[in-house]
């Protein structure tokens, strides 16, 4: 271990902290001894009047009136300016962030919450995170307080499901998820097999929600896509009135890369209309409703994505079947859990 020394990098009481720890560390337990090591690793450029020096208490006070020290501290202080922190689902580092964010309050003495609170929201990435932020500024009272509001804030932004997320579609009634394969359906359309499969999902059940009207919160009842992510087809449904589901014969439901845009966008729907959430989350109950031209009638159609613990075969292989059927009968077999993957 090397003997600290002190060039007014670092704050004075964490220089003493360490000169201590190098003290114990070579058995060095006497104050005095600790104090004239201290002095002593004071770099030569920084001068003060030694002989007034009588504890590391005074060194300490003595190197925060050296000019070094306020150059130390404006330097926190312009880094808080510029600190930010990023989602870890960008790469960044809460625990880190979090320490940084602290260790600079503490090197630039900012110990008043407001400012504390101040220099905080302007690292926030976004408005949810500030506006949350703003909710709950009256009730931060100390640092501890601060860095809770932050995490519960953190916590309630990783939930939200944003655009260009991975996603899995989890069937409630019968546990298995929303999958698709390179195999295809050996009636009606014969394009790429929709299916529920395993209740563990896996590369299979993987599908990328994007939404052309938001940028990053998915709001309820927006028009979205989901592209499966293994065969980069979207989900979709067949209009044609002649390919229907093999065995129930709802309107058959496929991946396919349709440049119908109607046949693959879907109506994000609430399951319980008298919900007040405004964005979709992980582990939300959601319903998938399509909107397409019925051109024999020349009215808007909509139905809703379902499926049953109905079984059929494609060659030797058995898959439960995933229709949509009219949006005026809907019932529990509806009703899909959505599980953020990344």
């Amino acid at each position: 271990m090397d003997i600290p020394k002190y060039i007014g990098d670092i704050h004075p009481e964490d220089y003493i902290k360490e000169m201590r720890i190098y003290c114990n560390f070579k058995q060095i337990t006497n104050d005095d001894d600790v104090l004239k090591f201290s002095k002593l690793m004071v770099d030569s450029t920084i001068d003060f009047p030694s002989e007034n020096i009588e504890s590391c208490e005074d060194l300490i006070k003595e190197l925060k009136e050296h000019i070094t020290f306020l150059i130390f501290k404006n330097s926190s202080i312009r880094k808080l300016h510029l600190l930010k922190y990023q989602l870890e689902r960008d790469g960044g580092d809460t625990p880190k962030f979090i320490a940084k964010f602290r260790s600079l309050c503490r090197n630039a003495e900012i110990n008043d919450i407001d400012r504390q609170k101040h220099y905080l929201y302007y690292t926030l990435p976004n408005d949810f995170f500030r506006n949350e932020f703003i909710k709950h500024y009256d009730d931060i009272k100390t640092m501890n307080d601060l860095v809770i509001c932050f995490e519960r804030t953190l916590n309630e932004y990783s939930r939200f499901i944003l655009n260009g997320s991975v996603v899995a579609l989890k069937h409630v009634a019968t546990g298995k998820y929303l999958t698709s394969s390179i195999k295809h359906y050996e009636t009606g359309s014969k394009n790429q097999l929709v299916f529920c499969g395993k209740s563990l999902r896996d590369s299979n059940s993987a599908w990328t929600i994007k939404c052309l009207q938001s940028p990053e919160f998915l709001p309820y009842e927006s028009i979205i896509y989901l592209q499966h992510n293994n065969t980069n087809n979207f989900l979709e449904i067949c209009t044609d009135r002649h390919n229907l589901s093999p065995v129930s014969k709802h309107t058959e439901v496929s991946c396919g890369s349709n440049n119908n845009y109607s046949d693959y966008t879907w109506i994000l729907d609430r399951s319980k209309p008298e919900s007040k959430d405004e964005f979709l989350k992980t582990q939300d109950i959601i319903l998938l409703r399509n909107k397409y031209p019925d051109y024999l009638t020349n009215k808007q159609k909509e139905e809703i994505l379902g499926c049953k613990d109905i079984m059929f075969t494609v060659g030797e292989d058995e898959y439960q079947e995933v229709y949509a059927h009219s949006k005026d009968n809907i019932d529990e077999y509806d009703e899909w859990c959505i599980e953020l993957i990344e």
